[in-house]
């Protein structure tokens, strides 16, 4: 009976209910895998609960993600410790390349650049002026 249910979900709904299980919001599946929106998923999510039966969507990722683990039968070696998140160093750019047209740094290299910029632009500034000044000096030009 409960391989009919799983069974009857979509690659799109087994890859939703994945993220489901890891407590993302449906704004971040939706950001994570391409979908049109957050209101998308969700309708996915709602489906794939009335198909497995679950009371809310996190039960049934839970439920799913239980099904997943007796089905597939892991070798023990393969599977994750922790949900994989991406790396944190090194510190990808923050531009969209080819390989990577959506920004997915994940919250915690975000705010890693973030305190970068903000620590690195006032002490480049300072140190160019400081250049400057002694440039001037050095050359005895006069800006006064």
């Amino acid at each position: 009976m409960d391989d009919e249910r799983f069974a009857r979900l979509s690659e799109r709904q087994k890859a939703y209910l994945r993220l489901a299980a890891e407590h993302r919001t449906s704004h971040d599946i939706a950001f994570t895998t391409g979908a049109a929106s957050s209101r998308a998923v969700d309708k996915q999510l709602g489906l794939a609960k009335k198909r497995i039966g679950g009371t809310s969507r996190f039960e049934a990722a839970r439920r799913f993600v239980e099904y997943e683990a007796r089905v597939e039968g892991f070798d023990p070696v393969d599977v994750p410790i922790a949900p994989s998140r991406g790396t944190f160093w090194p510190l990808p750019l923050p531009l969209p390349s080819r390989d990577r047209p959506i920004n997915m740094l994940t919250r915690q290299q975000v705010l890693a650049w973030g305190t970068i910029i903000a620590v690195g632009a006032p002490v480049g500034i300072t140190v160019a002026a400081m250049v400057i000044v002694s440039i001037t000096l050095l050359l005895g030009i006069h800006l006064g």
